[in-house]
């Protein structure tokens, strides 16, 4: 189907609109095997450029949120001063903008009558377009990382292909190497920008076609390969290791949060709604999230079967920790760390369900006190609840006879971690607090039900 669709797509659009290619593909060459030291290198670097995007769109999604906590911004102020910031650096660097993708066919020089940059340039138009893409993701703009990695990579490979031209191809070249053929800076860019595509998205395969069918030529095949495997491989081992920090803090009952109006990303909910958020890591971890259609699901058809048969009941933790209004926040935590819990559900005095309290809001309800020099013990769970009017909130909330698979589904469009369990069988109290379900219990549930099949 995705093969069918592909086809059909190219056909209709070739129809309409011609058969010309997004971007111009530069005039290239690949001298000799002994040139491919070089593109691996360039593929490193290229996963290095890939990080670098990577942690300037978590720092400045950081850096926006932190202004909304403590300087209290509004959120609908953030695209405006971002588009503000944008114009401004685009002012001296206009090449940044988004032009269709005629500002790639710039950096290739692929177009006639139109002047190379020079190196020097190449890499500052990098680092800036690297800014530029990280604070409009961070601003709440609309952008991908598709066409800015495209341009990154463009630049890169070009500004590395004419150093390595300076420094081994010119007349009098700085290092005598006449062993060495060196290809033009368009080989460079071309495959820079594969590698680039690779590290950001993680879409190795993809990179590597893409740039196969733009050039119809196997000899770019070896060098690409190459590059983009080490662009990809640096790259993922980054990710991996910040996505199992991740998972450790989230199971601390930590929350980060995000920015990605679908879901994710990455999709958000408020920091003060007092719930763990999913670590998607749009911004952090996982940047490929943003083009969706690169990402795929790998859960099985038995991992679906298995969790449409589970229900709530058999999954929630029937130990938990309430709290009142009244209850000391010092109290609250050393409840929580008596059962070894992350939260605590609020209820009021006869045991219905107010809101839902974690470890994180308290630290940071803390932190804010202390920003504002007032003593922080002796403090109360309704101050928490009561900051803002947002704290303790329990947007939804699940019933034990739901079934798991129903409440995962939720709880990834929520972007919570954890949902209070209510009872469903007393008409008057329907919010009273019989467990707590957490992504935990789900997976911990399934594992043992998926081992219990392999003993059968």
């Amino acid at each position: 189907m995705v093969i069918l669709s592909a086809v059909i797509a190219s056909v209709v659009s070739e129809i309409g609109l011609g058969s010309e290619p997004a971007f111009k593909v530069p005039d290239y060459d690949f001298r000799s095997p002994s040139e491919l030291p070089l593109y691996l290198l360039l593929g490193v670097l290229c996963g290095l450029v890939s990080l670098a995007l990577s942690r300037c769109t978590s720092f400045m999604l950081s850096a926006v949120n932190h202004l909304h906590r403590t300087v209290g911004i509004p959120r609908a102020a953030f695209p405006a001063l971002g588009s503000l910031a944008t114009g401004t650096i685009a002012l001296a660097y206009p090449e940044i903008l988004y032009w269709g993708f005629e500002n790639v066919d710039i950096l290739l020089e692929s177009r006639p009558f139109v002047q190379g940059l020079s190196a020097d340039v190449l890499l500052q138009l990098v680092g800036v377009k690297i800014v530029a893409t990280s604070l409009c993701r961070a601003s709440g703009l609309v952008g991908g990382y598709y066409a800015p990695s495209l341009f990154i990579g463009a630049a890169t490979g070009m500004a590395y292909g004419k150093f390595i031209n300076i420094a081994v191809a010119q007349p009098n070249p700085t290092l005598q190497l006449s062993i060495l053929e060196v290809a033009s800076p368009q080989a460079y860019g071309l495959v820079g920008m594969a590698a680039t595509l690779a590290g950001v998205c993680q879409v190795p395969l993809t990179a590597v076609l893409l740039l196969f069918e733009l050039t119809q030529d196997y000899r770019i095949v070896l060098p690409l390969l190459g590059a983009v495997g080490l662009s990809s491989w640096v790259t993922s081992g980054q990710k991996r290791r910040k996505g199992d920090k991740g998972t450790a803090k989230l199971n601390e009952g930590n929350r980060r949060p995000t920015q990605e109006p679908e879901m994710s990303p990455s999709e958000t909910s408020e920091h003060s709604s007092g719930y763990v958020l999913t670590e998607k890591a749009p911004y952090e971890n996982n940047l490929c999230e943003v083009e969706s259609s690169l990402c795929i699901d790998d859960s099985s058809y038995e991992t679906e079967v298995f969790k449409n048969k589970v229900l709530v009941s058999e999954a929630m933790r029937t130990r938990y920790v309430t709290v009142l209004m009244s209850t000391l926040l010092t109290e609250a935590v050393s409840l929580m760390l008596a059962e070894k819990q992350s939260c605590a559900m609020v209820v009021d005095d006869n045991n219905i369900l107010i809101g839902l309290l974690t470890l994180a809001d308290i630290a940071d309800f803390s932190k804010i006190m202390k920003s504002e020099n007032r003593i922080t013990k002796g403090l109360l769970v309704s101050e928490l609840c009561s900051l803002d009017g947002k704290g303790c909130q329990v947007p939804w909330i699940a019933k034990p006879s739901m079934d798991l698979l129903s409440v995962q589904i939720i709880m990834d469009s929520h972007g919570v971690n954890q949902v209070p369990v209510v009872s469903e069988h007393i008409e008057d109290h329907n919010r009273q607090p019989v467990g707590i379900l957490d992504r935990e219990c789900i997976s911990v549930t399934f594992r043992a039900l998926a081992t219990r099949e392999s003993l059968r």
